[in-house]
């Protein structure tokens, strides 16, 4: 059998996280969608990390919690670039579906190669 393998990157990604709070009617696979299309290419990786219903969303509602990770294969993204992508992608979630944005952090990564 043949082994496959992907190259370590060479170039740092960027992880930004955010929540939605959402009725409950809406999916998780809603906002995974617009997520992954108004980033393109540049979105490697999108991950929900915590679903949260209780005492601080209403009854009807849930908050969602993506992880997600900008790269590019041939260079070195900027804080800038990825910012104004990310602030496209929340607009988009928050217009389409109507959800509300409950809070969004930001946090690098770098794949470091020893020879």
């Amino acid at each position: 059998r043949s082994i496959k393998y992907k190259e370590t990157p060479k170039y740092p990604s960027i992880t930004k996280d955010l929540a939605f709070i959402m009725n409950d009617k809406i999916s998780s696979e809603e906002i995974y969608n617009i997520l992954k299309r108004v980033g393109g290419r540049l979105v490697t990786d999108i991950t929900i990390f915590d679903v949260y219903k209780g005492s601080k969303v209403l009854p009807n509602e849930k908050s969602i919690a993506y992880s997600v990770t900008f790269q590019d294969e041939t260079r070195t993204l900027t804080d800038n670039e990825v910012m104004v992508l990310f602030n496209k992608m929340i607009d988009e979630v928050t217009n389409r579906l109507g959800v509300t944005l409950r809070d969004k952090w930001v946090s690098f990564s770098a794949t470091l190669i020893y020879f």
